[in-house]
């Protein structure tokens, strides 16, 4: 059996990511990749370490407040953190047979999130003894799930997504 994985980041890792939220020279409100464990974040504005209470605010365990700077277009912010192990939740996750000739699956679920602000782990699992090989994109994430596009057709039915979702 061959299993693709995703590599996604241990309880006790350190993050570096780009930090999301509107950049328009008023917003100044951003939000982390996953919940980071406070006192453990460095947000870097155009690669200038910011520093915490004096440049930016820690509003939230995913969130921070710039103080002064409101980023415009072209600006480059970036944090690096330690992971918040309650940002985790493994009980967020599923294992859904995918159909044969199918190009693409929708994963729904149980639960509406917020937001559509979180990450994922995909895995294309398969039991085929010479199996073929598909590369996998997510193409669209709601706050009610997401889809799975393939690069070709499934030519059996022993293909499998495994998956999780990290907030």
């Amino acid at each position: 059996m061959i299993t693709l994985r995703k590599i996604v980041p241990s309880l006790q890792s350190v993050i570096a990511d780009t930090i999301s939220g509107t950049i328009d020279g008023s917003n100044q409100v951003f939000y982390t990749s996953y919940g980071y464990r406070t006192d453990h974040i460095t947000v870097y504005y155009n690669g200038q370490a910011l520093h915490p209470n004096y440049d930016f605010i820690q509003t939230g365990s995913g969130e921070i407040t710039l103080i002064y700077i409101t980023p415009t277009s072209g600006d480059n912010l970036r944090a690096s953190y330690e992971l918040n192990a309650s940002s985790y939740n493994p009980n967020i996750k599923g294992i859904e047979s995918v159909v044969l000739e199918s190009t693409s699956h929708t994963i729904t679920f149980n639960t509406t999130f917020p937001d559509a602000n979180y990450n994922l782990s995909v895995d294309l699992v398969t039991s085929d003894e010479n199996p073929s090989i598909y590369s996998s994109v997510v193409g669209s994430k709601t706050v009610n799930g997401f889809t799975v596009f393939f690069s070709g057709v499934i030519d059996t039915g022993n293909y499998t997504l495994e998956w999780q979702v990290f907030r």
